[in-house]
């Protein structure tokens, strides 16, 4: 049932966003990006799956010490393949699957990997919108002290989670998110003035995106949030539309792929094994 409330959804909000905006005038805006831009957004994402991979390492050195570097990179894209085919892609969470070792310990291991970056975004969002719109002040506020409160709280337990190298998760999840948050501006900026109301708006698309985790896949919902934003700023929608697929692409469907071909590779291996 939520499922399929979660794909009603994102066709709903995919199919208004293409009326709204014109067919003609996405195809337009997308024409406008090139190939180039396109195979080097794909660049920069593999420099994102780079920065994960650093980052789930220095997760599991501390607390699963036996994974290797391997390891890690293997149940990092097998996780992001098997969120690729799950609602909310809350099949990242099992990267453990993958690990066939403490596989509770990595699903919580995951989930503070998830949760930095999403702290990460929501606190450089808040930023962008505080300097944006004035009026929303008080709202942004509060926001940033319930963000305060909650890693107050993880930072009172960084005990009791052993020790895990906070400093640099920390610095980690900002650098992933400077790196997904440029590949959208590198994208819009084909059909847009790069200015800093372009440059203020990414920010706050991708925290709008993690507040309201609703759409099947992440779709619809990041799209929707590039629409109103961009709007709402007097900027040109359509180039938004465009990079926010673009972005699916490379920093979902890429990676999940690539965890596919993976996991197929290892599965022909072994059947190869047991046939010998």
């Amino acid at each position: 049932m939520v499922i399929g409330a979660k794909i009603i959804l994102a066709t709903a909000l995919l199919g208004w966003a293409a009326w709204y905006l014109e067919p003609a005038e996405l195809l337009l805006a997308a024409g406008q990006v090139g190939r180039d831009k396109v195979l080097i957004c794909g660049a920069i994402a593999l420099v994102g799956i780079g920065v994960q991979w650093i980052k789930w390492q220095l997760l599991l050195r501390d607390q699963i010490p036996e994974a290797n570097r391997r390891d890690a990179l293997y149940s990092l894209l097998g996780g992001a393949a098997l969120g690729l085919v799950t609602p909310s892609r809350l099949g990242e969470l099992g990267r453990g699957v993958f690990l066939e070792r403490s596989r509770a310990k990595a699903a919580l291991l995951t989930a503070v990997d998830k949760l930095s970056s999403s702290v990460v975004t929501l606190g450089l969002g808040a930023v962008a919108a505080w300097i944006l719109w004035p009026q929303l002040r008080g709202f942004l506020l509060l926001l940033c002290c319930i963000l305060g409160a909650l890693l107050y709280w993880g930072w009172c337990r960084r005990k009791a989670s052993g020790p895990i190298a906070w400093g640099a998760i920390a610095g980690l999840s900002v650098l992933f998110n400077v790196v997904f948050m440029a590949q959208f501006f590198y994208l819009v900026t084909a059909s847009v003035a790069a200015n800093s109301a372009v440059v203020l708006a990414v920010p706050v698309i991708f925290a709008l995106k993690t507040l309201l985790p609703l759409g099947f896949l992440d779709l619809g919902v990041r799209e929707a949030a590039a629409i109103l934003v961009f709007s709402s700023l007097g900027l040109e929608p359509q180039p938004a539309f465009v990079a926010s697929i673009l972005i699916f692409v490379c920093n979902v469907c890429l990676p999940a792929g690539l965890g596919w071909l993976w996991i197929g590779s290892r599965r022909l291996r072994t059947m190869g094994k047991v046939t010998l």
